[in-house]
Order: C-alpha cells, then sequence, then structure tokens
C-alpha cells in the first residue's frame, strides 16, 4: 500500500510502500532523500478511512 510521510527535518513529502501482511500497528526507520536524514515512521491502520495514519519524527533527535 502506497502512502506518503513527510520528513521530521525538512518537510519534504516522500513516498513509501506498507505492507498490510506486517499488521495494524507498524515501526521502520526511511531515511529522506532530499536530505538523508533517518525518520521513524510509526503506521497505525485506520479501517474508516482503509489506509495506515502515518507519523514521524527524526532517528537521531527522538
Amino acid at each position: 500500500m502506497e502512502q506518503t510521510w513527510q520528513c521530521a527535518c525538512c518537510g519534504e513529502e516522500n513516498e513509501t510502500f506498507i505492507d498490510p501482511q506486517g499488521g495494524d500497528n507498524q515501526e521502520f526507520v526511511e531515511d529522506c532523500p532530499v536530505c538523508c536524514r533517518p525518520n521513524v515512521i510509526t503506521a497505525r491502520y485506520n479501517p474508516h478511512a482503509q489506509r495506515y495514519d502515518l507519523s514521524t519524527y527524526q532517528e537521531d533527535v527522538g
């Protein structure tokens, strides 16, 4: 499932793929392709919207 997330450092909007087989609550790290900073992405499935709600924070800041 393709979704977008916003970099916690530079604010750039990026795309990611979330595997629904990974469960309703997932957490993973992706580097921003623009500023190269690591972002922790938390994905929680929203059954009403039939998509994941994403939140991000900078891994090296917390």
